[in-house]
């Protein structure tokens, strides 16, 4: 069968798929799925995932969700350019992989879902202020990291920066407050130089915004 991805394109975990399969210009089929699109409360889709939530990836034998898994399961075959080359460098990207699941990505949902998904009247200061100190949390740990190393799991680029580097879109053209962090901005202007980036996360979320 035809690789296939399932979701919609405006959502941060299908981007990641969709920019590692960018990089390295792997063949496939991308379905709309989630938000606006539906289907994921369909039997079909339910028989894919329990979890009814996009990314889903098929290709031959093997069905996966969970966006992080896809990336792995891509870059030890045909994404391998994204898998890094030392066993210390794989461990270090995996490090940064659930960095991003556990730390830097709540507080980035959190503030998104505040400034943007959520209309006016039900937003939230506090909470916008709390996501906002958790999220400075786990930026000024990242810029740390990039002070060190250009990438995210050493001297080349990978899947690690694909998992953190998503989200960064957003977090640099929402209307919040962005303290200078310099290795993050140098960072993130190598990520907008990658023109799969470009083509697969630097895209409107207007369809997204609250009314």
């Amino acid at each position: 069968m035809t690789p296939t991805l399932w979701g919609r394109a405006t959502s941060v975990n299908v981007q990641k798929v969709m920019w590692a399969l960018a990089e390295c210009e792997i063949a496939h089929t991308r379905i709309d799925a989630g938000g606006r699109f539906g289907r994921t409360e369909s039997d079909e889709f339910g028989a894919m995932t329990p979890l009814r939530r996009v990314p889903v990836w098929q290709e031959d034998g093997i069905t996966l969700w969970e966006s992080h898994a896809i990336l792995r399961h891509l870059a030890r075959g045909p994404a391998a350019a994204l898998w890094p080359k030392t066993s210390a460098e794989r461990a270090t990207a995996d490090q940064w992989i659930e960095f991003t699941t556990t730390t830097l990505l709540p507080p980035l949902i959190g503030v998104f879902y505040q400034k943007v998904r959520l209309a006016p009247p039900d937003r939230s200061v506090d909470l916008l202020s709390t996501h906002l100190g958790g999220l400075d949390t786990a930026l000024d740990i990242l810029d740390a990291r990039l002070a060190d190393s250009p990438w995210l799991s050493g001297p080349s680029f990978s899947i690690a920066d694909i998992a953190a580097g998503s989200p960064m879109y957003r977090y640099f053209t929402m209307d919040i407050p962005r303290p200078h962090r310099p290795a993050l901005a140098d960072w993130y202007a190598r990520l907008t130089r990658r023109s799969a980036y470009r083509e697969t996360v630097m895209t409107s979320y207007d369809e997204l915004r609250g009314a």
